[in-house]
């Protein structure tokens, strides 16, 4: 189906204020993100903002929905490596956004998970991405590549944490960080944590 000009116009814009916002809950955190200043950014009106997104929630939801879509398809793409190789890419992938992001020194906001989780949709992307990363924990496993003897489940905890913890890096550390050297660092901890042991020693 094809857009006519106001209809992409108008989705340039949902897109553009998505976007925004996301720079301002990775500035200021998202109790601190105001939908004045968020308006003020884009160079909107606060009645056009309001047009498109009738709340904070609901644009906070929608940006968030949109980034766990992309997600699932960064998933879809990489079908043909091993599952070490996806988990690696994926993991990358996710630390790459933080550092592009700037969000190193607010880390996750605990209300923006609690909207998720009481979004029917949200949540369904927030189940199908975890059942993606399950799955490619387990088939590591059948292929030889991760470790049979950890725990499937505490393989994935550890992806997830590891994949979130670059905020604490920059908050603990006694002197600043290089974010690239830190995210790549979080990737080898995780591959070198759950490989196979043979694989561990020969590598």
């Amino acid at each position: 189906m094809t857009l006519t000009l106001r209809e992409r116009q108008k989705q340039a814009l949902r897109e553009e204020i998505m976007s925004a916002a996301q720079e301002l809950v990775a500035e200021k955190g998202y109790s601190a993100m105001s939908m004045d200043e968020l308006a003020a950014r884009v160079g909107i009106s606060k009645p056009t903002l309001y047009a498109h997104f009738a709340t904070k929630e609901e644009l906070v939801v929608e940006a968030a929905t949109r980034e766990m879509q992309q997600m699932v398809a960064l998933i879809e793409s990489q079908a043909e490596r091993s599952p070490m190789e996806q988990l690696r890419f994926i993991m990358r992938q996710i630390l790459q956004r933080q550092v592009q992001m700037h969000t190193l020194g607010i880390g996750p906001w605990p209300e923006i998970f609690r909207l998720l989780c009481a979004n029917d949709e949200a949540f369904r992307y927030i189940r199908r991405v975890s059942d993606d990363i399950v799955a490619l924990v387990q088939r590591g496993i059948a292929q030889g590549e991760i470790d049979p003897a950890l725990d499937p489940e505490a393989v994935v905890r550890a992806f997830f944490g590891l994949a979130s913890a670059l905020h604490k890096w920059h908050i603990a550390a006694p002197s600043p960080i290089d974010p690239q050297r830190a995210a790549d660092s979080l990737v080898e901890i995780f591959v070198r944590g759950v490989r196979r042991k043979e694989q561990v020693d020969s590598s």
